[in-house]
């Protein structure tokens, strides 16, 4: 399965002014370039989960998109899934979701890119975060963008494909551009953007160039 990782959206309900609004943004930013997009909403329900999946799954066409975490509702409707460090095992994880859909893996550090056994790789890793974010309110401080790009270097060498995420912004998103990373993971500057559509148009064209 062939993916443009370019530029791949992780939703927030409280950037976007609420969860009612987190379909509109996904919408405009899919016009400005997003190529991935993932849902991640921990203080939902499944159920809401599920319903807002489905009202993706309806404006996405063919952009993939990931459910963090909550893979009972992605292995019921067929969705990619994307686990941290402490979600759940990969194993168990690949069980549950069956061959066909893909699994990312959130990767802070070499020692947890070490840790993923060749038998059991991820489709894709985020590495992160690259800069100090307040999204996510438990992130560690950020590695940098060379540590993180050292990162992506030492995953493509085993062949796993990774992503950039942690405070990445139009003006420092060139920073990761190169070989090594497959895209940018972008959160606050889509999501709390006054127009989604252009910030992805931007943050496409300073990562790409």
């Amino acid at each position: 399965m062939a993916i443009d990782w370019t530029l791949y959206l992780v939703t927030d309900p409280h950037l976007a002014g609420g969860r009612d609004n987190v379909v509109g943004i996904v919408k405009e930013a899919i016009r400005g370039g997003v190529t991935v997009v993932q849902l991640r909403d921990k203080e939902a329900s499944d159920e809401q989960i599920e319903s807002t999946a489905r009202e993706l799954l309806a404006v996405l066409g063919d952009i993939p998109l990931f459910i963090n975490d909550r893979v009972e509702v992605a292995a019921k409707l067929g969705c990619h899934l994307h686990i941290g460090q402490d979600d759940m095992a990969f194993r168990v994880a690949r069980d549950k979701l069956g061959d066909d859909q893909l699994i990312g893996l959130s990767v802070g550090s070499q020692e947890e890119l070490e840790a993923i056994a060749d038998d059991a790789r991820p489709d894709v890793i985020g590495i992160g975060p690259v800069h100090s974010t307040a999204t996510k309110k438990d992130a560690p401080a950020g590695m940098g963008p060379d540590a993180a790009k050292a990162l992506a270097h030492a995953a493509r060498q085993r062949g796993i494909a990774s992503v950039a995420i942690g405070g990445i912004k139009t003006h420092n998103a060139h920073e990761l551009a190169g070989d090594d990373f497959s895209g940018i993971c972008v959160v606050s500057d889509i999501m709390a953007a006054q127009d989604p559509a252009a910030a992805a148009a931007q943050l496409k064209e300073a990562f790409r160039g």
